[in-house]
């Protein structure tokens, strides 16, 4: 089963798209687990909850709207196709419009699969941005504080 919906949260509008066990934001891969009231996205657990047009996510209330739940045929794997050959070639690359909070590595330094390298704020949540394969750091594009935009390269491991 497919659904697809647009999200309005604080004014900032995002097209979700369910398939299984993925998450497509604005064509961004999210793979996620529920179980009972705790969500987990990209390995980041979250308590969440929701009542009326209020999301509860780890103690935090969000208004939102949703507009256009529907049913619909498979997306095109073209555009994720793209996101997921940059993750695989070894770029880190910003899920959502937000800002560095915290940049853990630098050029040079060694990272396994699944390390964290960089936490980005989104939506008033931290997410934790983690190295797609094992390797060396070969650049970071952003600093500490920096705003970023949606599917921005903010480094890379080679």
């Amino acid at each position: 089963m497919v659904e697809k919906l647009k999200l309005v949260l604080d004014g900032v509008s995002y097209e979700i798209e369910r398939q299984g066990n993925l998450l497509l934001v604005d064509g961004q891969e999210f793979p996620w687990t529920i179980e009972g009231s705790s969500v987990t996205v990209r390995g980041n657990s979250h308590k969440a909850e929701t009542s009326g047009n209020t999301a509860t996510i780890d103690g935090v209330d969000y208004p939102f709207e949703v507009i256009g739940l529907e049913e619909q045929k498979p997306r095109k794997a073209r555009k994720t196709a793209k996101l997921s050959t940059a993750a695989e070639a070894g770029a880190i690359i910003a899920i959502m419009p937000g800002s560095i909070v915290k940049v853990l590595k630098k050029a040079g330094d060694r990272v396994e699969a699944g390390e964290v390298v960089l936490i980005l704020e989104a939506m008033k949540m931290q997410n934790e941005l983690r190295a797609s394969k094992a390797g060396a750091i070969k650049q970071i594009n952003v600093r500490e504080g920096e705003s970023v935009g949606m599917r921005q390269v903010l480094a890379i491991i080679e």
